[in-house]
């Protein structure tokens, strides 16, 4: 009888920039130890800070097998706590909601805002027993922080220091004020796939040739990545202006002015292609249509620099007319910025103009170790006039195929195509994946970053 293969979780740690172990995504014993090593011991994100906007506003954020309830408990202050009674272990809350203390329905204990007991329910029996101190029945407390308007968790005990955990994203995304954004739309999305596999969705275009060809006749996909710390992103670059076709096309090259119009259709395309209702998503359409309606009223013969400057100055009219925020890209910050984002572990930072797409894959917390089950967090977060936001409304979706009108088009193709990769990922023909070392490099990059949590230094050495 042949030796078993190891298929331990410490045997599937090989990455090189041009070789995952693909058994990372299938392996149940590899995602109970990423739920140990990364999801209870790194940062992430679980809510906005407009999600729990006054006092006593609560919101619990599940993730595989953990719950964390935050809470507002001043105006400026933030806490957060696992969800859990100290007494038998029942779960608190769930949801969203509004409360002036926590209260535990099975046995009346009840803790105020900062997770201190006010109540045992006949503490005097208690009277004598070892670990009944105030501090052993007050709720267990969880580590936040906050950057953009995100408001991260971490539960470990000794968590490394915020403010180093996200250099350096600040330096490049602060100018788009993500913390005056407010929600769009917001899917929660069941698939069948692995987190990662949902996660690394984003975070790469080396695949819009295979899965979104009808953007190729607007833009070129030339595009490059590269490793942020513990984070990466990837940059479009733009040796043909926007409006041009793919060079994988083959076409003759367009005149001026074709150029100009393909690059005032190719609003629309975002309006169509990434905007639900109107066209809002990863732009408004209030600045899509400006800058439609401004680079179609230009003269014959006018360049492409020019068009592209009045189209975005018809969006920041737009944007300040409507009492709205516009983000102005320093050009020194230009060439370098990148336009997708993967902050560790999870989440992804698709910005356009007054507007991003954010994306969030996490273990399904109705079966936290299969690996074959995750959430998908798709949202958009636009600049809005004061008081024009529509306020969030979360869309559960657990069968996307039956409910393909609430998901923009071309993320319906990013979903077909993760769940496909899944099953692939089960296949005995597999030898392992195979990312491009120029264009993929974010995700090679996560999985050593995953590596560094599970088997080395719990990702202090990204500190440095």
């Amino acid at each position: 009888m042949g030796t078993q293969p190891d298929l331990s979780p410490k045997s599937l740690d090989k990455v090189r920039p041009d070789f995952i172990d693909h058994r990372r995504y299938t392996s149940a014993e590899f995602a109970r130890l990423e739920m140990e090593r990364i999801w209870t011991a790194t940062w992430h994100w679980a809510c906005r800070e407009e999600e729990i906007p006054a006092i006593g506003d609560y919101f619990v954020y599940d993730i595989g097998d953990q719950s964390v309830i935050l809470v507002r408990t001043a105006t400026d202050r933030v806490e957060a706590f696992h969800n859990v009674c100290p007494h038998r272990g029942r779960r608190l809350l769930e949801g969203t909601g509004k409360i002036n203390k926590f209260h535990c329905v099975f046995h009346a204990w009840q803790w105020d805002l900062s997770g201190n007991n006010i109540r045992v329910l006949d503490r005097e029996q208690w009277q004598g027993c070892p670990d009944m101190t105030d501090e052993d029945v007050a709720l267990a407390r969880v580590h936040v922080d906050s950057w953009a308007g995100f408001l991260f968790i971490n539960m470990s005990d000794d968590p490394e220091p915020f403010d180093k955990y996200i250099q350096p994203a600040p330096g490049d995304l602060d100018f788009l004020r993500m913390e005056d954004m407010r929600y769009c739309w917001h899917k929660a999305v069941k698939v069948k796939c692995n987190w990662k596999v949902a996660q690394e969705a984003f975070m790469e275009s080396y695949h819009v040739w295979g899965t979104h060809p009808q953007f190729l006749q607007y833009n070129d996909d030339k595009n490059f990545s590269s490793a942020q710390g513990r984070h990466g992103k990837h940059h479009w670059v733009y040796e043909l202006p926007p409006g041009s076709p793919s060079r994988r096309l083959g076409k003759p090259p367009l005149s001026v002015d074709e150029t100009r119009d393909n690059y005032a259709t190719l609003q629309n395309v975002f309006a169509d292609q990434l905007g639900l209702g109107n066209g809002d998503g990863q732009f408004t359409a209030r600045s899509l249509n400006a800058a439609e309606e401004a680079v179609r009223a230009l003269p014959e013969g006018t360049p492409m620099d020019k068009a592209m400057e009045v189209g975005f100055f018809a969006m920041k009219e737009a944007a300040e007319a409507d009492g709205a925020y516009m983000p102005m890209i320093p050009m020194e910050q230009l060439d370098t910025i990148g336009h997708d984002w993967n902050i560790f572990p999870n989440l992804s930072v698709v910005w356009g103009a007054d507007g991003t797409l954010i994306f969030r894959g996490r273990p399904d917390p109705d079966d936290p170790f299969n690996p074959d089950a995750a959430i998908l967090d798709m949202i958009s977060l636009l600049h809005f006039g004061k008081g024009k936001a529509p306020g969030k409304k979360t869309d559960h979706i657990d069968n996307w195929r039956q409910q393909k009108e609430l998901i923009p088009k071309l993320l319906q193709q990013d979903l077909g195509n993760v769940e496909e990769v899944q099953r692939g990922m089960h296949s005995i023909g597999l030898r392992g994946l195979r990312p491009n070392p120029v264009q993929e490099v974010q995700i090679s990059h996560f999985h050593e970053v995953i590596n560094s949590y599970l088997f080395g230094e719990g990702g202090r050495e990204y500190d440095e």
